[in-house]
């Protein structure tokens, strides 16, 4: 019995992690399309 809880906690932990990454470069993917001005000064 406690081994069968242990075993779905650690399914449930798993599973979390891959929903945060999954999340986490859905997120930083949309923030790579967006363009951003930068401006460059010359070096003198």
């Amino acid at each position: 019995m406690a081994q069968i809880i242990l075993n779905s906690a650690a399914a449930i932990l798993l599973a979390a992690a891959f929903v945060t990454t999954l999340a986490a470069a859905l997120r930083s993917q949309n923030q790579a399309l967006q363009k951003v001005r930068v401006r460059v000064r010359n070096r003198q």
